[in-house]
C-alpha cells in the first residue's frame, strides 16, 4: 500500500469537498459548499497559512483520495513559536484501521518541522476514545485542564 500526500488541483476539487461533506455529515455539523470551498481555496493560494493535502492510495497506476488533511500555521509563546495546527483529518470509513492514518500523521509532522514548526496541536472529540488512543501512541498528549472555546465572527 503507497500512500502519499498531495496537493488539490483543479480536477481533484469536487473529491476533497466530497471528503469534506463526508466529515461535516460524520462531525453532525452544518456543510455550507461556498464557504468551505472558499477556505481551501484561501489555503491553497496563500501557504504561509496553511496547507490542505489530499490522502492518496496509490493502487495499480490509479490514485484515488481516501482522505484529506488541513493543516493550518499559528505561534505560540507557550510551545516556543510558530506552531502547525491539524484542523481537519479525515480518512474514509473504509480505509480507517488499515494502517493509513499512522503513515500519514508522521508525514504530517516533518511536514510542519520543515515548515520551522516547534508543535503540532490538534482537537479531538472527548468522547472519541478510538481517536484519542491513536493519537496518544504518537505521543500527543491531552490538555487535561483545557477547554477550547469558540466564538464564529459574522462577515
Amino acid at each position: 500500500m503507497n500512500i502519499t500526500l498531495q496537493s488539490p488541483s483543479i480536477e481533484s476539487m469536487p473529491r476533497l469537498l466530497e471528503l469534506s461533506k463526508q466529515l461535516h455529515d460524520h462531525e453532525a455539523l452544518s456543510f455550507d459548499v461556498a464557504h468551505v470551498t472558499s477556505a481551501f481555496n484561501f489555503l491553497i493560494a496563500h501557504p504561509a497559512h496553511g496547507d490542505v493535502f489530499l490522502i492518496e492510495l496509490d493502487k495499480s497506476e490509479e490514485q484515488e483520495a481516501i482522505g484529506f488533511v488541513v493543516l493550518c500555521y499559528s505561534f505560540s509563546i507557550e510551545l516556543g513559536g510558530r506552531i502547525a495546527v491539524i484542523d481537519q483529518i479525515y480518512l474514509s470509513h473504509d480505509w480507517r484501521r488499515q494502517g493509513v492514518g499512522s503513515h500519514v500523521l508522521p508525514n504530517i509532522e516533518s511536514h510542519a518541522q520543515a515548515r520551522d514548526c516547534h508543535a503540532v496541536i490538534l482537537e479531538v472529540n472527548i468522547g472519541n476514545s478510538g481517536a484519542r488512543e491513536f493519537y496518544e501512541q504518537f505521543d500527543y498528549m491531552p490538555r487535561r485542564q483545557h477547554c477550547l472555546m469558540t466564538k464564529r465572527l459574522l462577515r
